[in-house]
């Protein structure tokens, strides 16, 4: 009975003319419009001036630029969004939850399944739901599963939480470089440029991604900035990332607090075939910032798989077991070259009680791409087997260590036993 009551619509594919600009910084101003508010509220329910019962019907009437307000209810509804919306959930009597948790199915023939698809359309602004995405059956790696989908699309996600998006199945799905199972995904399959703001949300409770962003059509753009974001770690089967880029997507990743999970009961080699990270760029692109994030409790702190012009500046990162509080290699692009690793502070990684745990604060991995042009300078590391493992011709200088058993190491030298003097 539950189903029967999901709200369906189907708008136009295109629509023309976006209607917000983009400020220098790559944040979303505010966009211009109409200024028509619809408002929406369940019967029965607080809701002054209510003119829409369901959430799709105000989607349907509203004009581009429209601003739909919803009161607090729950509403079992699946949307798509194809012109400039704002949709915003509003307090009433001291009430400001607005619950959107639909049974999931195949709209439009999309590849997604999401509660919110945002797809072929620019200035759509999501801000102050609950966004559930847990009545679903995906099992594996088709459909896909998403809280929040912007497809071919620009906007903004802020002040929500978007949470449900777990498999039923999640070793059905466990293979990189793409899983399954997103807070928000942000894709394309025609050239951008497509920029989408993530903004202090909530995002839990996803199979392998919080905030998942590829690039691989050209110009996506993704600002995640001030969210807090938490996986279940190497438990769920399968890799698990708090933020993942890729394929030439651009980010910018900040002020962020992300936590995934430890090994637990796992072995170690358990624990690393289905590791979890905080933020994981693949083939990023040029000019992505990491910067300012609060990272612990995973197997990589940051894990950087190709890059070009990267900035990894000012993070916090703790908690990290089997793995090592920043991974570079340069397989995914061939290279790992013209980046900066500044700044940042970085403990209690991999335990002195396990003369396997070899771990480094920041290790690049020799035979793994070509590194060039990188500077590794004025990071604070402590508690771990070594501090900074480089390639050469890197440089690293002005680094802090504290309880480390070797500061710094490159892959010039042969790499001395991980036991005390």
């Amino acid at each position: 009975m539950f189903a029967k009551r999901i709200t369906y619509f189907w708008l136009a594919l295109f629509i023309a003319g976006p209607v917000c600009a983009m400020a220098d910084d790559g944040h979303w101003d505010d966009w211009g419009g109409s200024g028509k508010k619809l408002i929406v509220g369940q019967p029965s329910t607080p809701c002054p001036g209510a003119m829409y019962t369901t959430i799709g019907d105000a989607v349907t009437a509203a004009g581009p630029g429209d601003e739909i307000d919803i009161c607090p209810a729950l509403y079992p509804e699946q949307l798509i969004i194809t012109k400039p919306l704002k949709l915003v959930g509003i307090e009433v009597n001291g009430v400001n939850r607005i619950l959107i948790q639909p049974a999931l199915t195949d709209l439009m023939g999309l590849a997604t399944e999401a509660v919110i698809t945002v797809m072929n359309t620019q200035g759509v602004v999501i801000e102050n739901l609950a966004i559930d995405a847990s009545h679903n059956t995906v099992a594996t790696c088709s459909p896909g599963l998403a809280g929040v989908h912007f497809f071919n699309a620009s906007g903004k996600v802020k002040d929500s939480a978007i949470f449900g998006a777990q498999l039923t199945n999640p070793t059905g799905c466990s293979k990189l470089p793409v899983l399954n199972g997103f807070g928000v995904l942000v894709d394309a399959t025609q050239p951008g440029p497509f920029t989408v703001s993530v903004e202090h949300n909530s995002i839990h409770d996803y199979t392998s991604n919080g905030v998942f962003a590829n690039g691989s059509a050209g110009g996506v753009k993704a600002d995640i900035d001030g969210n807090d974001i938490s996986g279940i770690g190497p438990v769920s089967g399968t890799f698990q990332f708090a933020v993942y880029l890729l394929n030439g997507a651009v980010g910018h990743v900040r002020h962020n607090v992300l936590t995934e999970g430890l090994c637990g009961s796992l072995t170690t080699v358990a624990c690393r075939a289905a590791r979890s990270e905080g933020v994981t760029v693949r083939n990023v692109g040029d000019g992505t910032v990491i910067s300012d994030n609060i990272i612990s409790n995973a197997q990589s702190g940051i894990f950087i798989n190709g890059a070009n012009d990267l900035k990894v500046i000012n993070n916090r990162i703790s908690n990290i077991y089997v793995l090592d509080g920043i991974d570079i290699q340069g397989t995914a692009a061939g290279h790992f070259t013209n980046s900066v690793i500044r700044g940042n502070r970085i403990f209690n990684v991999g335990g002195i009680s396990d003369p396997n745990a070899n771990a480094s604060g920041i290790i690049e991995y020799y035979g793994t791409g070509t590194f060039s042009g990188n500077e590794i300078s004025d990071n604070t590391i402590s508690d771990t087997a070594v501090g900074v493992y480089y390639v050469l011709p890197d440089t690293v200088t002005s680094g802090t260590y504290f309880n480390v058993l070797y500061t710094t190491l490159n892959e010039a030298l042969p790499s001395p036993p991980n036991v005390e003097p």
